[in-house]
């Protein structure tokens, strides 16, 4: 090949990643959806209770530095910074910053007003009065419409709480996010409530707000077919599942052509069969169930759009004595022309008897690599996959993030460090063997081969694609460190997978050669 033409072929390879990565990673989230998720991060620093039931522990909170205030004359609220781990841990930081921060009675006047907007929500949308003990509740494991289970299970405020950073617009406008925040934090300033001084000012409002919005944009676990609370939100010890809309195939070809072809359609299914089985297996395996059947279904699809190159490739593989003995045949033809150009000819005739077209395997690596990034995209954006775990396990979480966060070795999470070490061990190894594999067959059909002379062309070609090879499965295990755990249940079925096509292909071959 020219070499004019590989840097043409590298450049449009180039050209299709860009386009690739930039339609399959798109975000499915609305802007609801990333409204819940902002109030998963931040739902105030206020603990509701009952007056009268709960005096005892309404004493002890605030014997312990709480600050209590009355909701009504049955409702009693105790707040603390404690509340809120991802708002205190961005004060601490804006302190350290040397920003003005506001104090915990401005936050309890904008818990005040948030529960106000959320009171309105729900009279407009239901008939009976809302009952104020369950103003957040406890567990809303499951809470999914349409799969036999009640969404009224969760609380007013995990209900309604997102309108504190929600603005609904007319149909001229797209809804905003932020804008509702704003008017809320300049209505306490313009009523007085609280000293300006105890107040956000600009700089760290926009301090705020980037903190927020950087930790929202890295979920995007978003594709679900109904509404329901799905997720695992929140920082840690103070997690929770928030409200994801469902969404169709039209809003998905909206966010992009290939999320429309590809993306939606495979995590709509993993959507479809975790909700189907569900009920029979229970969570957590339902996902792991569903992630084993569709990344069959696509590599079984992947190998009927490549059967006929895929054959073509074996049979390279199989011509490789005789390709050898060619090769042996001219061994200065990295420095003798005419050596090069006879075998580059007996080299080409040998393809052409074969019917072989040896750049038919970038065709093969122009088909999966967009296959591969659709299906990291539909992985990463699927609601149900960051709901629950397996084996202690999120699917949506990253082997990384579970084995680098210090906390998650204490004794009650170790089931999930555990999960996710021996699977990524258990996939680099199967990665490993099924890259190598047919190397090793290969290394092993060339020691039948008459060396008839040492050929430095054959000997650099072999090196090079070894060390593609190398780089390639290195780059497999280094992704599969950092991304979502789902992605790393896919390359270990497509490594099993692709192990046992190499080995029944090698013994067709060799069964047909044979014959």
């Amino acid at each position: 090949m020219k070499k004019g033409t590989k840097i043409g072929l590298g450049f449009a390879a180039l050209a299709l990643g860009a386009v690739v990565l930039t339609g399959c990673t798109n975000s499915f989230c609305s802007k609801t959806d990333k409204a819940h998720i902002l109030y998963a991060f931040d739902h105030g620093v206020s603990l509701y209770y009952d007056t009268v039931e709960d005096a005892e522990e309404i004493s002890n909170l605030v014997n312990s530095g709480y600050q209590s205030y009355v909701v009504n004359t049955n409702v009693t609220a105790v707040a603390s910074f404690d509340v809120a781990p991802t708002l205190k841990t961005i004060i601490d930081n804006a302190k350290k910053s040397s920003y003005a921060t506001p104090t915990l009675d401005y936050y309890i006047e904008f818990d005040k007003k948030v529960l106000d907007l959320a009171l309105k929500a729900y009279n407009e949308s239901e008939d009976e009065p809302v009952e104020f003990d369950n103003l957040h509740a406890e567990d809303i494991t499951g809470v999914h419409k349409n799969n036999n289970q009640e969404i009224l299970t969760a609380g007013l405020l995990d209900q309604y709480g997102f309108l504190k950073f929600y603005e609904k617009s007319d149909e001229k406008q797209s809804d905003k996010i932020w804008v509702k925040w704003a008017s809320i934090n300049n209505s306490i300033r313009m009523e007085g409530v609280v000293d300006i001084d105890e107040c956000p000012t600009t700089d760290f409002v926009s301090y705020y707000q980037s903190q927020m919005n950087s930790r929202t944009n890295a979920y995007r676990s978003c594709i679900a077919l109904n509404d329901g609370y799905y997720g695992n939100y929140g920082s840690n010890g103070d997690k929770t599942k928030v409200f994801i809309s469902g969404k169709n195939w039209g809003y998905a070809w909206k966010t992009g052509p290939l999320s429309g072809l590809l993306v939606y359609p495979i995590g709509a299914a993993i959507d479809w069969l975790t909700s189907s089985m569900i009920g029979g297996v229970g969570t957590g395996w339902a996902q792991l169930i569903a992630i084993l059947i569709v990344t069959v279904v696509v590599r079984g699809l992947l190998l009927l759009a490549t059967f006929k190159q895929t054959a073509a490739n074996s049979k390279m593989q199989a011509l490789q004595p005789e390709l050898a003995k060619i090769q042996a045949k001219y061994p200065n033809s990295n420095t003798n022309n005419y050596d090069k150009q006879r075998l580059a000819e007996e080299t080409s005739k040998l393809y052409k008897k074969h019917g072989i077209n040896p750049l038919g395997s970038l065709l093969i690596m122009f088909i999966q690599f967009p296959v591969f990034i659709c299906v990291w995209g539909a992985m990463q954006g699927s609601a149900w996959l960051s709901s629950d775990a397996v084996l202690g396990l999120h699917l949506s979480d990253s082997i990384s993030s579970v084995l680098t966060t210090w906390s998650n070795w204490s004794h009650a999470a170790s089931t999930g460090v555990i999960t996710a070490l021996i699977l990524f061990l258990v996939m680099s190894g199967a990665q490993v063997v099924a890259m190598l594999l047919p190397q090793w067959l290969q290394k092993s059909k060339m020691k039948k081969v008459q060396k008839l002379g040492k050929n430095p062309a054959q000997k650099e070609s072999t090196n090079k694609m070894k060390w593609f090879t190398y780089i390639m499965m290195i780059m497999i295990i280094i992704m599969g460190f950092s991304l979502a755990s789902a992605m790393v249940v896919y390359w270990l079925v497509g490594a099993l997978i692709s192990i046992a096509q190499t080995l029944i292909t090698n013994a067709y071959m060799e069964k047909k050669k044979k014959k």
